[in-house]
């Protein structure tokens, strides 16, 4: 999930930083959930996809595990 989160950003062009004020996360959380070490909730996802102007796709495969991808606002899927 945290590397969603980092390669959408990457995409934007946007810091740590600034999407921390964008979601209302600090820049610390935003680096803990990039690099996996905190599991975050549907909730905060939402607030970083608000914050990405995206919708959040999240896909669920036995087997295969939790995949979750921001797109939409410019974007790729």
């Amino acid at each position: 999930m945290g590397r969603a989160v980092r390669e959408c950003r990457g995409r934007t062009g946007m810091t740590q930083a600034r999407l921390a004020e964008l979601s209302g996360l600090t820049q610390a959380a935003i680096s803990r959930l990039e690099h996996g070490r905190c599991m975050p909730t549907f909730a905060l996802l939402e607030r970083i996809a608000g914050a990405f102007g995206s919708a959040l796709l999240v896909s669920v495969e036995p087997g295969r595990g939790v995949t979750v991808a921001f797109a939409g606002s410019g974007e790729a899927a």
